[in-house]
């Protein structure tokens, strides 16, 4: 059976819808060795655990265990609609799974 020139750009027509509407080819990637991505209520939480992970290394990470109280964690590989980036976050929608709608903020290594 062979599709219709018509067939074949409405085929390719719906791809390219399905893949706009599971979110636009975004994923969360979780860092080496974890399974989930934190994602925080607000783009200042994002940005304090940033600063302290880059000035005090692993330590700045343990001392941003307040920040990272108020994050919620995803399973990385969830896919999610970019709506803005800074230097140290990228503003996020999840668009599947069980947290679909979820709104929040990541650290900008979290998007692929």
């Amino acid at each position: 059976m062979r599709l219709s020139r018509t067939g074949f750009f409405a085929a390719a027509a719906g791809l390219m819808m399905a893949i706009a509407a599971a979110g636009c080819g975004h994923q969360l990637v979780a860092p080496p060795g974890e399974t989930a991505v934190l994602i925080f209520p607000d783009r200042q939480s994002v940005a304090k655990v940033e600063q302290m992970i880059k000035e005090e290394g692993m330590l700045g990470a343990i001392g941003a265990a307040g920040e990272t109280a108020k994050a919620k964690p995803i399973v990385g590989g969830t896919y999610v609609k970019v709506l803005s980036r800074d230097q140290y976050s990228v503003e996020v929608v999840v668009t599947s799974g069980p947290y679909q709608g979820l709104h929040g903020f990541v650290m900008k290594e979290a998007v692929n």
